[in-house]
């Protein structure tokens, strides 16, 4: 017999585990009214805010708007010579009869080199000696017979003929000893040069000569450096020529050594461009020379090509450009950031002057600037001024 629906009904409701689970979900929905419930109470009365405000806060690092001078440089490159450096070359094609120095010696002025076969030179030499001796006796000779002559002439006693044939030979005498004695001296100049001496005090930086050998005429035999003193030849542009002067202190880095600059002088400006170009040769001496700067080495002299002095000015990082205007993030006091539209002077790449809209003191963002919320509070990490004073300390 078939159940009526009523029935049916009836009897699954019967069946055991319905009620269970009917008790669950009404369990399970009733968490989550309560959940969903505390959420909207919470969010209304305000609670979390801190932990929500820790996560979007945004980290930023800040400077303090201050004086300072602005100086932007203008680097030229140069090789760093001893001011004073000679060759020695050899003065002649003979064997090299000894060498006195090496690479690295320090001689003085006037000290001996090398040496040079003179044996032809020294043949050459006592012959023009000779020749002095005999043009000497020969005008002893010529002067008396003259002076006989000159005497007789005055009594009558000779000729005019007699006479000024004794004039003549006595001038030719004399000049026959001017020229013996111009030989001796060429035969002199040539017998010293087989001896190299040194014309300048100072370090020698190069022989190219050998005992036994002869020395090539295409190098120099000796070369000397006086390093006490060292300095840089360089040129600088028309834009920057009236900006430097004679005397004016500059720094010279030196890569190879230290970032690190030494002071330095220049000593010598060049009134006129070289020919055929548009700058000017200047002379830079490093002061002091160290010993760990050596001739050689490249240099970077740094010239001021414009200074700004005692003016407010923040790290460059720290204008941004937004809207199309130039503008600073200023912090109030209670961290709250403001956009703050600036002018813009001298800027170095590491500082710039704030020409109007800051004022000494105000506290700036220089980092993170670009991620903030105008008005909404930030976290800062740290203030990269307190930082840049304790590294110079």
């Amino acid at each position: 017999m078939a159940k009526t629906e009523t029935e049916v009904k009836e009897t699954k409701e019967k069946q055991p585990g319905n009620g269970k689970r009917k008790k669950i979900l009404l369990i399970v929905l009733a968490v989550l009214i309560l959940f969903v419930g505390f959420r909207i109470f919470s969010a209304k009365s305000g609670g979390g805010d801190s932990d929500m405000d820790e996560k979007t806060a945004v980290n930023v690092q800040v400077v303090t708007a201050q004086r300072e001078n602005v100086e932007v440089q203008t680097p030229l490159s140069g090789k760093i010579e001893p001011k004073d450096q000679v060759s020695v070359p050899a003065m002649m094609q003979s064997e090299v009869k000894a060498v006195y120095v090496e690479v690295g010696d320090y001689v003085n002025a006037g000290a001996t080199l090398f040496t040079q076969d003179t044996a032809q030179i020294q043949g050459s030499y006592d012959s023009a000696a000779a020749n002095v001796n005999m043009a000497k006796e020969a005008l002893a000779s010529a002067k008396l017979n003259y002076d006989r002559m000159s005497l007789l002439y005055q009594e009558g006693a000779t000729s005019q003929q007699n006479y000024d044939s004794a004039k003549t030979q006595y001038a030719t005498a004399q000049q026959q000893l001017s020229a013996a004695q111009a030989g001796l001296s060429t035969a002199a100049e040539s017998l010293k040069n087989g001896t190299a001496t040194a014309p300048i005090s100072g370090y020698v930086t190069e022989v190219n000569v050998t005992q036994g050998a002869y020395p090539n005429a295409a190098l120099a035999a000796v070369s000397i450096a006086n390093t006490s003193d060292l300095e840089i030849k360089t040129s600088v542009s028309e834009y920057l020529i009236g900006k430097i002067s004679v005397g004016q202190k500059v720094n010279v880095v030196v890569n190879s050594l230290s970032s690190e600059p030494f002071t330095a002088t220049i000593t010598n400006i060049a009134p006129a461009p070289s020919s055929g170009t548009l700058t000017y040769p200047i002379t830079v001496k490093i002061d002091d020379s160290q010993a760990s700067v050596v001739a050689g080495m490249f240099a970077e002299v740094q010239i001021v090509s414009d200074k700004r002095e005692n003016v407010i000015a923040v790290p460059s990082d720290a204008v941004l450009i937004k809207g199309g205007e130039t503008q600073v993030v200023v912090l109030d006091k209670e961290n709250k950031p403001s956009y703050v539209p600036v002018e813009t002077g001298l800027d170095n790449g590491a500082i710039v002057e704030i020409v109007s809209g800051l004022k000494e003191g105000q506290t700036v963002v220089c980092v993170g600037q670009n991620y903030i919320i105008e008005g909404e509070p930030v976290n800062i990490l740290s203030n990269a001024g307190d930082s840049d004073k304790t590294t110079d300390q």
